[in-house]
This record gives structure tokens, sequence and C-alpha cells, in this order.
């Protein structure tokens, strides 16, 4: 394997390589998918993690030619990839420079731990800046602000390089921990006197960012292109977004075990999936491909550590185009799921598209922590004087009622200034406490 002083002309090879444009030949992205997922299941055959899964399946190479083909491999839990990965870096030395190791937030459970090859990784950073030019950045001419986690290499003290200084890969890092609370106005003023085309910062810090504007009347520049890294964005948090930083609003869609896979462009309504880098099927829950169900995805690039069938962990609505699929909707994790009295449980999705259905809200968020309590977080929108919070409060209560069919929860409402993001920095929408369901009511 190569090692890391061979990244950045990996990354520069790659990013020559990878498409600069969404492609639109729908024949031509079918035929390269699938010399590219045979490819990737011959060399995963030579891995013994996956040899076994091969031979316990009866399947071989051959028998992989296309996405759909894909759904007869067996899929790959985050379980699964934590027990090869502690496998394969047993022996690990942090001196080895061939391997880089990543960790995952543990948003969805325990943290994961595992590794890819420098190519691997050179490919992964290829990816994500021919992303941003997907949606109209120019990565040497352009402009950035972003947080230091999302670039980790960046000594934020050290100042521009010589290249930077020539007026080419410019970007400011900044420490996401300064700025909370009246900090907010610190990098308000920051990005006025900046003013990037991009800035990539987390969805709450966006977020946090608009509500501290509009109630302390402040304008922030408006960058040509912003998204919200490793967070996925509601219904109600778009629109707070485009009221503050305008159209320029681009959705990328991934994990840090696969990175980015797909992406809404400002003014589209599908994400496409990066045909040349990756598969995302979606599968019901028998495992059949479906058009609404399971995010299973599929890494193109890596033939080091490959990432074949991989349950993200989130579900999505979807469809297909001359065989080519685009997803409508990403619905979240599915460990997110509302606990009931009975036994059941049931996907948060229904109760995330309640704030849709009235304005005056700029955040949300639901925190079920009993089987007979819902606690509903909500800060006012202050550019809104439509509802009252007497009026929103009512509403929610009428749609929760309705949604389970009589009122299984007492719901507890807290008004807040705003909602603070988790301990690893992501904004849930829906946060179930209830650790099992064996404590029912009788």
């Amino acid at each position: 394997m190569l090692g890391k002083e061979f990244k950045n002309f990996i990354t520069l090879y790659y990013l020559l390589t990878l498409d600069k444009k969404i492609p639109t030949d729908h024949r031509k992205i079918r035929n390269r998918q699938g010399r590219k997922i045979h490819k990737l299941m011959k060399k995963a055959y030579d891995i013994p993690f996956y040899k076994q899964r091969f031979v316990e399946n009866d399947l071989t190479p051959d028998d992989f030619h296309s996405a759909e083909d894909l759904a007869k491999f067996p899929v790959m839990t985050r379980s699964d990839l934590r027990e090869w990965m502690q496998k394969e870096l047993e022996n690990y030395s942090e001196d080895d420079g061939t391997l880089e190791i990543f960790k995952t937030s543990g948003s969805s459970g325990i943290p994961l731990r595992f590794a890819t090859s420098v190519r691997e990784a050179a490919c992964m950073n290829a990816n994500w800046i021919r992303v941003t030019m997907f949606a109209g950045y120019h990565p040497l001419r352009g402009k950035m602000l972003s947080f230091l986690t999302t670039h980790s290499h960046v000594d934020p003290d050290k100042g521009d390089s010589f290249i930077q200084k020539l007026g080419f890969f410019r970007r400011k890092v900044v420490p996401e921990h300064l700025y909370v609370g009246e900090g907010m106005r610190d990098l308000i003023e920051l990005i006025n006197s900046y003013k990037p085309e991009m800035i990539a910062f987390r969805k709450n810090v966006l977020v946090r960012l608009a509500v501290y504007a509009k109630n302390n009347g402040l304008k922030i520049y408006r960058p040509k292109v912003y998204t919200p890294v490793s967070e996925m964005v509601d219904d109600i948090t778009r629109k707070l977004l485009i009221e503050t930083f305008g159209d320029g609003l681009f959705d990328a869609y991934g994990c840090n075990e696969t990175g980015s896979c797909a992406v809404r462009l400002p003014g589209s309504d599908d994400y496409y999936i990066y045909s040349d880098t990756h598969v995302i099927n979606i599968h019901d829950d028998d495992d059949n491909l479906a058009d609404e169900g399971r995010v299973i995805a599929t890494t193109l690039y890596k033939h080091d550590f490959p990432i074949i069938n991989y349950e993200v962990g989130d579900r999505a609505t979807s469809f297909t185009r001359e065989g080519v699929r685009y997803i409508k909707r990403i619905m979240g994790r599915t460990n997110d799921l509302v606990k009931h009295a009975n036994g059941t449980e049931t996907s948060a999705t229904e109760l995330m598209k309640i704030p849709n259905g009235i304005t005056g809200i700029s955040q949300f968020r639901y925190v079920q922590d009993s089987l007979d309590q819902l606690s509903i977080l909500l800060v006012k929108d202050p550019g809104d004087d439509g509802p009252s919070k007497d009026e929103i409060e009512k509403f929610f209560s009428q749609k929760i009622e309705d949604l389970y069919g009589y009122p299984e929860y007492k719901l507890n409402f807290k008004w807040m200034d705003e909602i603070p993001p988790d301990q690893n920095g992501k904004m849930r929408c829906f946060i179930c406490n209830v650790k099992e369901n064996k404590e029912a009511l009788s």
C-alpha cells in the first residue's frame, strides 16, 4: 500500500478522473457502474471477511454485474463491520504510514473505529472536492469557511500558505467550540468580513446563526453555496436556512464509513447518487429491493477495505429513471424509533412531518424519556408574527393525537432560545431515551 506522503498526489489523480458534472446518460452510468461492481467483487473475493460471505451464500464475483445484483449479497451491519475491523487492527501500529484510522461520532450507538488505505482516503477527499464542484463551487479560485472538525488536518492558528496567498485554494478554518452564545455575533462578523463563496458548518451551527441573526436584527453575508456537514436537513430547517443564507444550499448525504455518497443540489428535489464511486440500494424489511425502505450503501472506490451492502441506519424513498436510482427523501435513523406502551415501535418519520404544517418555528426536537411522556422542544421564529405559542402547542397536540388515534403521551412543551446540539456536535430531531420496552404500562 502507498504511504501518506503520496496522499496529495493521489487526491489530485482522483480529482482529475472523477466526474465533475453530474452525468445524464443513464445507459453509460449503468454500464460503467456494472464494470466497477464486478471489479470490486473480484477484489473482495480475496479478502477473508468477504470470501466467507461469498462461500456461505454460494456466490462468486461473476454473479455481480449491476447495482441490482448486489441485493444477492448479505447486508453488512455496523456490528459486522466493527468485528471485522477489530481483527484487521489487532496488529496495527500507529507508526504504520499506509493506513488512516477513522472514528465515527457514536450518534447511532457505540463509536466505530475503522481503517482505510491512503489511496481510499485520497479518493474520499477528491470525492468531497468534486461534490462542491457539482454545487457550483470552484476549489481552485474559491474561498471556503469551515470548522476544524471538517478539515481536522488544518491548523487554525497557522496563516495562509504560499499558494493561498496567491489566491488559490483559500479557506479559513475556525474551532467550533468558540462560537456559542454571544460568540455567534463574532462568527457572523467573521463571515461578513471574510465573504466566503462556500460555508461548510454543522446544521446546528447554521441554524443557531440564523436564529441569532433574526433575534438581533443582523444580516449575514450570503455565500454562493453552503452545506450542513454531517447532518440531514429537515424541511423546517431548509426553509430557515434559505431565508438566511440564500438559495445556495446543497445537501450532501453519507456517513464516515462510506464518505459522501449522494447530493441534493440547489434547486433540485432529488438526490443524485455518485455513480462512479457509490451504489445505494433501498431494501425493504425482507431485504428485497424496493423504492422505500432501508439505505444500503456500497463504495466502489474502496478495494483495500471494501464497504459492501452496508446498512447505514437510515430510511429513504427513491425512484429509478432508466435503471438509475435517485433518492427522493431521507427520513433519518432507523434506531430513532417511537416506543409505545403496548410493546410496539414505530418510525419517528410522521412526527418529523408535523412542523411542516404550521409556521412560526425555527427549530424543533422530540425527546421521549418514558413510555407515556413526550417532550417537544421548540424555538419560536423571531421573524414570524403568525401563530402564537399556544396555537402552535394546540396544533402539535391535535396532530399527535390524530397520528396515534388517542392521547397516548403526556406532552411537555419546552420553549427555548435555541436547541443545543448533542454531545457529539450533531442535532437530532428525535431522541428516544427509553432503553427497553419491557416496562410496558399495564
